[in-house]
Parts: C-alpha cells; sequence; structure tokens
C-alpha cells in the first residue's frame, strides 16, 4: 500500500470537531465531484474550511485518495463530517445508528478530469479499505454515500456503475482471505499438543511443579496437563507469562 501522508486539519467548528467516535460499524465510499482535484487539493479544502466565520460549511472525510497519493486529513477514530443528512435510509440507521457520523469513517476518492475514477485510485482505496479493516479495527460494511443518505448521487461513477462498487468490495474480500488464514493458521497452531522429547516434558514438569508447590499458581490441572503431555503451544505461553510475572511481583 502507498504510504499515508498524515495531514491533520486543526480542531475547529467546520471540519473537525475533536470528538471521538462512538463505534465503529461502516466505511462510508465518496467521490470528490472535483475533477482533476488531488487528494492533496481535498485535504487543503477541508482544512480550508476552518476559517469561515459565521455560517459556514460542515465538510471533511478522514482520507481522500488519488492515483499517487492518500492523505489522512483527521485521525480515523475522530469524527468527520462526511455523510450528516437530514434524513437517512431505513439501513443507515439500523446499522450505523442514528447519525452516522458517529460510527464511520469516510473515504473521498478522487476523479479524472473526465470524472471517471481511475484504476490505480481504485487500487489504493481497495488497499485503505484492507489496512482499515485488518489494522484499524473497522469491520467490512461498506455503504456508499447514497446507501447512507438516499438522496445524494455519491460516489457517482459507481451510482452510475454499480457493477464497479461490488468489483471494489470483491477486490478487499480478496486481499482479505489471505490474512484471515494467516491468523487461522497461527490459531490452529497456538492450539497443538506441543510435540517434545522426553527430557522436555521432565524440564517443563518441575517448572510447572515448582509454581504450583511456591504456590504462584494454585491449579492442580496444570501440573496433570504436563504430566499427561497435553499441553498445547498457547495454554505453555499463556502459563509462562502468568508464572514470569507472578514470581516478578512476589520478589
Amino acid at each position: 500500500m502507498l504510504s499515508i501522508t498524515k495531514d491533520y486539519i486543526p480542531v475547529n467548528k467546520y471540519s473537525r470537531a475533536g470528538m471521538k467516535l462512538k463505534a465503529k460499524r461502516g466505511i462510508v465510499m465518496h467521490y470528490t465531484a472535483s475533477p482533476g482535484a488531488s487528494a492533496r487539493n481535498i485535504s487543503t479544502y477541508f482544512a480550508s474550511l476552518a476559517q469561515q466565520i459565521g455560517k459556514g460549511r460542515y465538510a471533511s472525510a478522514h482520507y481522500s485518495v488519488d492515483r499517487t497519493s492518500i492523505y489522512n486529513s483527521l485521525p480515523d477514530d475522530e469524527l468527520a463530517y462526511h455523510c450528516g443528512s437530514e434524513t437517512y435510509t431505513k439501513e443507515a440507521l439500523s446499522h450505523l445508528g442514528t447519525y452516522p457520523n458517529n460510527s464511520t469513517v469516510g473515504i473521498e476518492m478522487c476523479i479524472e478530469k473526465d470524472g471517471s475514477i481511475h484504476e490505480d485510485t481504485f487500487n489504493n482505496v481497495v488497499d485503505l479499505a484492507v489496512y482499515l479493516i485488518s489494522e484499524r479495527g473497522f469491520p467490512n460494511v461498506f455503504f456508499t454515500h447514497k446507501e447512507v443518505v438516499g438522496w445524494k448521487e455519491c460516489p457517482l461513477p459507481w451510482i452510475k456503475k454499480p457493477e464497479e462498487y461490488e468489483r471494489f468490495k470483491q477486490a478487499v474480500n480478496s486481499k482479505l482471505s489471505p490474512l484471515k488464514e494467516e491468523v487461522a493458521t497461527e490459531d490452529d497452531d497456538m492450539n497443538k499438543v506441543l510435540d517434545y522429547a522426553q527430557w522436555t516434558w521432565n524440564e517443563l514438569d518441575k517448572y510447572v511443579g515448582d509454581a504450583y508447590n511456591d504456590k504462584i499458581i494454585d491449579e492442580w490441572a496444570w501440573v496433570e496437563k504436563v504430566r499427561k503431555k497435553k499441553l498445547t503451544y498457547g495454554e505453555l505461553l499463556m502459563l509462562k507469562v502468568l508464572i514470569d510475572e507472578r514470581r516478578r511481583q512476589k520478589a
């Protein structure tokens, strides 16, 4: 994935309230509606709204993406003004709550001069979505802006060609699948019974037995598991952390 450029907006009334999200329930997809504008341009625009005086426009999104860059305008665990409305769809109210800005991260996709989303931008957005799901704790749940508010034709290229929206979600799932398999493999390994030689089991028996005798642990079941050679890798890791920490506190 491209490196993410942090270009945080200062806390202000119109584009960064400085309030934390109340939940992480979905990812909302937008387009900039500004042909030829770069991700940097969009981030700069959001920052400029802070200079408004009196009754102004409220607008911002967490990320802006173009063919060569990803700009992050405010922390993705903070509220942004990207999908506010007087009315919301039933689906949005059901999944995102009564004020979806409180529970979503917003992504602005830059468009070319002809109004299209370039394939490089598309791929960068896929990578960003995978990052948000796999590393930032957002669910694999997508809404277009129109699916949230019902009335806005955004992102227009995907409203015109809904198959592109489906292609996007499929691409995200394809990139997430290997990550899920890797986690599943790691979990499987942790649940395997230790494959140790007898002398290693003997050493482990002494280590756990001493901890029991010293009242570091109080469950005889751990000693039995070792003696019956039924301890798993995950249990050993947890047990070692527990014993070492309790010995340290007792010292």
